[in-house]
């Protein structure tokens, strides 16, 4: 039965590589418009009479541009003759998590397939709304997946998710700029790089970053924690932003406002507006995900043609690591709802397939041997730094009340970046608000 097929990898890697060739250009600038929110593509057109429907929900800020998945979607659909039929919805981030939790709680399903961030699974899987994807993995493809990517979709050691964007922050860097202030290259410690952009000061403005109020406040602080060797929960998701790491994140963020290292709008600034900045130019530095890449080499958005570079995201001194960041994965998952289960894996093993993968040349791919492949390293020449990052990366915390703790977060974060409260008072306003909710999930 072609819905009980699992993964197998080897079957798609040659055609893949082959295939990611011939279609850089055009990806980068899907991916740069699908980061900044552009329209989608139009509907999937009417399923044939008698045809088994199987109904996906995915993102359309990230990741696959509509038009592709539409694409995609043609495809699968091509190769069981018109048996089975897919139909594409998408939606904005902001919207997704309330249309995946509603649909897992409708019958019938609404969905079958669901894009979910890595943050929601626990959540989910807790409440038996997904189903576990390892009696749809075979040995080969579970060899080819480095075990941190299933990781960071379990909860209790099963995974609920299958991988498909690696996002990853990365430290994006103004070549032009380090050069006329007199710097060789990008910073190697957090200490060289506040270093550097004091230096930088005098003639541009050096650094901004997502620190309007929302999801990528957090996942900065979560980086900012990591480059100092701390974390903000503990394994059994209690609150630590009490420890010396989490607090000197705290003061650093306050400390590159008070020095007027960051753009002024810093507070109102969400990554696709950081992005914008950098690649017009207006600042030396900003950390952001993978769709960074594109844009900067993108001549029709880009100013900084040539200058734009990649880096590892350099760590405190004091925490002996070679790079810092923060993951921000991106999966995909099959409801315990839905109808046809077989046929939804298949579809979803489809996507996220290496002959899907290989054709995209701005993300990750999460399988390991196209990221170690030479034909997929000559076409993405900045490889070896984005695997840095990711081997280096912390998770945002993997919490079944993640949402409301991302809230908190949120907000006393966000006095901090307005100056509202002192750096100590908003981690202390914080921990009380994240202890109490804490004891309200394990009551």
């Amino acid at each position: 039965m072609a819905g009980a097929r699992r993964f197998s990898r080897r079957a798609f890697l040659d055609r893949g590589l082959r295939t990611a060739l011939a279609v850089t250009g055009g990806l980068e600038a899907a991916s740069l418009l699908a980061a900044c929110g552009a329209p989608g593509a139009a509907a999937s057109p009417t399923a044939p009479p008698g045809a088994t429907v199987i109904r996906a929900l995915l993102f359309d800020q990230v990741g696959y541009d509509p038009a592709l998945l539409q694409a995609l979607a043609a495809q699968f659909r091509s190769r069981h003759q018109g048996s089975v039929f897919v139909s594409v919805e998408t939606a904005h981030y902001r919207d997704l998590y309330e249309s995946v939790l509603a649909a897992s709680l409708s019958r019938p399903a609404p969905y079958d397939v669901v894009a979910v961030d890595q943050v929601w699974v626990p959540e989910l899987a807790a409440a038996h709304q997904l189903l576990p994807i390892s009696p749809h993995l075979d040995d080969a493809a579970r060899a080819d997946l480095a075990p941190t990517l299933l990781d960071a979709f379990s909860y209790g050691g099963t995974p609920f998710a299958m991988p498909q964007v690696l996002n990853v922050q990365s430290l994006y860097y103004n070549s032009s700029h380090l050069r006329a202030a007199g710097f060789a290259g990008p910073p190697r410690t957090l200490e060289e790089w506040h270093s550097q952009m004091t230096a930088l000061k005098a003639h541009e403005i050096p650094y901004t970053d997502s620190w309007a109020e929302g999801e990528g406040l957090v996942s900065d602080f979560v980086r900012f924690a990591a480059q100092f060797g701390g974390d903000l929960f503990d394994g059994e998701g209690r609150p630590r932003l009490d420890t010396q790491p989490v607090q000197r994140a705290a003061s650093f963020m306050r400390q590159l406002i008070d020095e007027q290292l960051v753009r002024p709008d810093v507070a109102a600034t969400n990554e696709p507006d950081a992005m914008r900045s950098f690649v017009t130019g207006q600042v030396s530095y900003t950390t952001n995900w993978n769709f960074v890449f594109g844009a900067m080499r993108d001549p029709a958005y880009s100013r900084i043609i040539g200058q734009g570079s990649v880096a590892p995201i350099p760590a405190s001194a004091a925490a002996g690591r070679q790079a810092a960041s923060v993951s921000g994965f991106l999966g995909l998952s099959v409801l315990a709802n839905t109808k046809s289960p077989e046929l939804a894996f298949e579809w979803l093993r489809y996507l996220v397939s290496p002959e899907v993968q290989a054709q995209q040349l701005t993300q990750l791919p999460i399988w390991t041997s196209l990221q170690n492949s030479a034909a997929f390293q000559k076409a993405n020449p900045a490889m070896s730094v984005f695997l840095t990052n990711l081997a280096n990366a912390r998770p945002r915390p993997q919490l079944t009340h993640y949402v409301e703790a991302s809230a908190v977060l949120q907000h006393h974060l966000h006095d901090l970046v307005i100056g509202a409260t002192q750096p100590g008072q908003a981690l202390h306003d914080a921990q009380t608000e994240l202890l109490a909710l804490w004891a309200r999930w394990h009551s």
